[in-house]
């Protein structure tokens, strides 16, 4: 329990970064198709995947680092997407708690399932 409150706390400190990255930014990209709303720039699932990415990257770089920063937009290229369209679907989501508890709860399973696979052994590796 205390891992998904720490796992919960380390993504709204992600949610607030990219919030404050992106009204220091104002770069403009075409939004993608619909999500949780018919304005949203990001479809459930694909925010779902890059935000577990953006996650992981905060938690092995540290948000706010040089690093972070290069592997994030790194993240919403590879995603097509920008930090803006990030933004407004999290103020969208924001404005729907029930759908938005689904996606924290798919966002959590999703990063505990990533951190198990990376924590395996690789069948292959040579001792």
């Amino acid at each position: 329990m205390k891992t998904k409150i720490a796992i919960v706390l380390v993504l709204i400190a992600a949610v607030v970064a990219i919030a404050l990255y992106n009204h220091q930014t104002k770069e403009e990209v075409p939004a993608k198709t619909e999500a949780i709303a018919t304005t949203s720039p990001i479809e459930r699932d694909d925010f779902i995947s890059l935000y577990v990415d953006l996650e992981l990257i905060a938690e092995k770089a540290g948000i706010g680092t040089a690093a972070y920063e290069v592997a994030r937009d790194s993240v919403l290229k590879s995603h097509g997407v920008s930090i803006n369209d990030v933004t407004a679907m999290l103020a969208i989501a924001d404005g729907k708690p029930e759908e938005w508890a689904e996606i924290w709860e798919r966002i959590l399973d999703e990063l505990e399932a990533r951190k198990a696979a990376l924590a395996e052994p690789d069948s292959t590796a040579i001792h």
